[in-house]
């Protein structure tokens, strides 16, 4: 009797519910789940009857849970009468696969109201058993397929993960190929699809796939009716298709053909939720129209479009932020005639305080996005706060209002999974200082002929300065240099944005995206360490180009900032005695300061070094300091930046030993009274010079030369004159890091300290391998977190593609025997050129055996090497 009951009882909940679907009546719907709930109370038993009973009450709970207020209790009973449905139900049944896919939209919608992962990845589960479970020509798979794409791109949006938005397409050309394009289906999954393969542009760089969303959505379109309800759709995202194309390939109509397509359909898509998203594209076809014709009618379109959204967006909608954002970019847009920077920072601070209350468990991830979109957008502002002044060190000065900037950006980005957006956040934000003085360096070789040679003239006259030290400068004639100098900014931006508009020129000489980025990986892993008050993370990029994030969450800012502190006054501490050092014996350092410095690196190694190992594979021990190392397991080199790599790589060419030209300089004693004497440096030379290839080193004379008794040491003049000739650069003497003025860093020479500020203007052009064996000259400085400033640096970004360096003072005695190792590895090789692999696998065997004999980390942890 009880399963006649059940029948009896589906048959009017079905009739109900369909009858609530069409209507929405809520008290129809609250007596049909009473009475179906009754049913399951007062009917036992596990037949199929009671199974098709519970699937329908599950379906009136769910439906409810969607067109009423809900506590969540109505999703979650939904959820568990579809569970005992599927217990009830055989799985070769015809509804097995039904009650699946329920189960699967139920976890679905509980992921969309709880932000729980898990149910999110079980209904992914879900689908692929579904779809596993159907014949390849059911004509109904394509369902599930679709589906199953829409859960992938929700958890894209959580993970960010290449490989779900890999899958999501796969899916949707299955689905799209199981139908045929008369399908009534065929425009919904097709438009999912032309925005998926535009997003997997976004994130790859890939023209192939770009180039399919524009052919599908072209399909599309020319088998649609003209007034078909899902076309505006369509050719919605087919313009963000030809605005991506237009814009990275330079083709005009393109954008032409986009402006006119959304003309066509602007009135329509009014009316609808997508409004704002198609007003929104059209102020950027606009805009990027603008940059390649300078059409004020453009310029003032696009203002116009995101003026009248504004007005029409209250303020806690979360498109508002966009609008804000698009805004606060149009008013810093270049040659248009209403620029403001005062109304792109009132923009930028109504964005930041406009908040979003419209669903309680997506404000915070909204919030989250609209900061990070915040972060990228101030640190696209810094390359403009770096007023090319007069002077280097006030340039440098005025980007101390972005400090740290790249390192929170980033570091928020990291919280929120964006790992690949912290990177690029932390190449936009990091060495600018440097950055500006390449880019005025740059051959401009991938411009137009007709503009290269005016960049040319422009970035020589900007890239004058004025020594610092001279300060006798008549006042109006430093105003009407700055003057001047303002007029060439504009005019060599003005150039820059003309190069841009050029087919495939987009980016030029801005910072690298991540498709680019994800490349320095090719030849190794690449670890970037990113610490602020956010949190800590290290982000590792490995080889293939996948990018992770590993939070560090037991060692928080705070610790860092107070050990490095410690580690410095231990340092500083040890600093007479490694200096003074002038034989191979063991360092005493005070029992106290060792543990302190053993505690510190077992703590590093403990929470940083180990979790990143693990994450490449290795299975380091947990003994941390006094028992295994870094060094043990890999082969470090060190970069400023991502993008400075991939500069540095493309920039090589081998170095044929027959071709070296070897500066071998040392100063054992300067006249610098306040700097003492480095007796090992002479040793130093010597040695390095007994390895090196015949009638490759570089003669210099008797009083510059340290080999020679009576020797002293070579001069600031001698060398800046002789560093555009040579390739192979060996410099032994002191160094100093001034934290003060960083740009007064330098080395000290036998008549005076040669600076960074000095070194920047001189060209290097053969530029290949740097060993500075000097103290400090690969230091940080505390107050220039973000811009790298230090002696290793500027010779790097000066043109050496490798550089060995220090992080803290060095033992004399030390230094020889450091050099001796490096060079006898680098030219015992049967090549004929010189492998740039070799320089830090040298470097690395050195150190090692330094170890053996100075197990102490004082003295051989300072060394690293730079570069490629």
């Amino acid at each position: 009797m009880h399963i006649d009951r059940c029948k009896t009882v589906y048959g009017m909940l079905w009739s109900l519910y369909l009858k609530t679907v069409r209507s929405g009546a809520i008290d129809e719907l609250n007596k049909a789940i009473g009475l179906g709930l009754n049913t399951l109370k007062e009917v036992s038993g596990d037949g199929l009857g009671r199974a098709e009973c519970l699937s329908v009450v599950a379906g009136l709970l769910s439906l409810r849970h969607q067109l009423a207020p809900s506590d969540g209790r109505d999703l979650e009973k939904s959820i568990t009468l579809t569970r005992e449905a599927l217990r009830l139900c055989p799985p070769n049944h015809a509804n097995y696969r039904v009650y699946l896919q329920h189960l699967a939209d139920g976890l679905l919608l509980q992921y969309n109201w709880t932000g729980e992962i898990s149910c999110l990845e079980e209904s992914i589960q879900l689908g692929r058993s579904i779809i596993g479970s159907m014949p390849t020509t059911h004509p109904e798979r394509f369902v599930p397929a679709r589906d199953l794409a829409r859960s992938l791109m929700l958890r894209f949006n959580e993970t960010r993960r290449i490989s779900d938005l890999d899958e999501a397409i796969k899916w949707d050309r299955r689905a799209l190929a199981s139908i045929g394009t008369s399908h009534t289906s065929y425009p919904e999954i097709s438009a999912q699809a032309v925005s998926r393969l535009c997003m997997l542009f976004d994130a790859w760089g890939s023209f192939e796939a770009l180039e399919e969303a524009i052919t599908l959505g072209n399909t599309v379109l020319d088998t649609m009716a003209s007034d078909h309800g899902q076309r505006s759709d369509v050719i919605l995202e087919l313009s963000k298709a030809l605005l991506r194309h237009g814009r990275h390939q330079g083709n005009v109509a393109d954008i032409d053909r986009s402006i006119s397509e959304l003309a066509r359909i602007k009135e329509v898509m009014l009316q609808r939720t997508n409004g704002p998203k198609l007003l929104s594209t059209l102020a950027d076809c606009h805009i990027v129209r603008f940059r390649f014709n300078c059409s004020h009618k453009d310029a003032n379109d696009a203002l116009e479009i995101i003026t009248d959204l504004l007005n029409t967006l209250h303020p806690g909608r979360p498109e508002r932020f966009q609008c804000l954002v698009g805004a606060a970019e149009l008013y810093m847009e270049i040659g248009t005639s209403y620029r403001s920077i005062q109304a792109a920072l009132s923009h930028l601070a109504s964005a930041l305080s406009d908040e979003h209350r419209d669903d309680i468990v997506h404000s915070e991830v909204a919030a989250d996005r609209q900061l990070l979109d915040i972060f990228a957008l101030v640190g696209g502002l810094l390359p403009r706060v770096a007023f090319f002044d007069l002077h280097l060190h006030t340039r440098l000065q005025s980007l101390a209002i972005g400090q740290s900037i790249a390192l929170t950006g980033a570091s928020h980005a990291l919280n929120i999974g964006s790992s690949q957006k912290a990177l690029e956040i932390l190449e936009q934000g990091r060495a600018v200082f440097w950055t500006h003085a390449l880019r005025l360096r740059s051959p401009f070789d991938a411009a137009p002929k007709e503009l290269r040679e005016r960049l040319l003239i422009l970035a020589r006259q900007l890239e004058k300065v004025r020594d610092s030290s001279f300060t006798g400068e008549n006042p109006g004639a430093v105003e009407a240099d700055i003057a001047r100098r303002r007029g060439q900014i504009e005019e060599f931006d003005k150039l820059l944005n003309q190069v841009r508009k050029q087919p495939g020129l987009n980016r030029f000489l801005l910072h690298d995206e991540f498709t680019t980025l994800r490349k320095a990986s090719k030849r190794g892993p690449v670890v970037v360490l990113v610490s602020s008050a956010l949190g800590c993370h290290a982000v590792l990029l490995k080889q293939g180009g996948d990018c992770v994030s590993i939070p560090i969450e037991r060692l928080p800012d705070t610790w860092l900032a107070h050990s490095g502190t410690e580690w410095r006054s231990i340092i500083v501490e040890a600093r007479a005695e490694m200096r003074n050092c002038r034989k191979m014996k063991k360092s005493k350092i005070p029992k106290a300061r060792r543990t302190a410095a053993e505690e510190i690196l077992r703590q590093l190694w403990i929470e940083v070094v180990r979790p990143v190992m693990n994450a490449l594979g290795l299975e380091p021990s947990e003994a941390g300091a006094g028992g295994d190392w870094c060094s043990d397991y890999v082969v470090s080199s060190y970069v400023p930046t991502i993008g400075s790599l991939l500069a540095a790589r493309n920039a090589y060419s081998p170095i044929l030993k027959d071709d070296i030209h070897a500066l071998v300089a040392a100063t054992p004693r300067s006249s610098m009274s306040q700097w003492s004497d480095l007796i090992n440096t002479r040793e130093e030379a010597r040695a390095i010079r007994a390895v090196l290839p015949s009638g490759s080193i570089m003669e210099l004379s008797p009083a510059d030369d340290a080999c020679i008794e009576g020797g002293n040491g070579i001069t600031a003049e001698t060398l800046l004159k002789l560093l555009p000739q040579t390739n192979v650069l060996h410099l032994a003497c002191h160094g100093h890091q001034d934290l003060e003025n960083p740009l007064q860093s330098g080395f000290i020479l036998r008549d005076e300290k040669l600076t960074i500020e000095r070194l920047m203007p001189v060209p290097l052009p053969r530029a290949f391998m740097a060993f500075l064996s000097a103290c400090e000259t690969a230091k940080g400085d505390f107050n220039q977190p973000d811009q790298v400033v230090h002696l290793a640096a500027a010779m790097f970004f000066a043109g050496f593609k490798s550089v060995i360096a220090t992080l803290w003072s060095m033992a004399d005695a030390d230094g020889p025997e450091i050099a001796r190792s490096v060079y006898q590895k680098i030219f015992s090789s049967k090549l004929d050129h010189i492998d740039p692999d070799d320089i830090a696998y040298a470097l690395d065997e050195a150190v090692t055996k330094l170890r053996t004999v100075q197990p102490e980390p004082l003295r051989w942890a300072p060394y690293i090497h730079l570069g490629i």
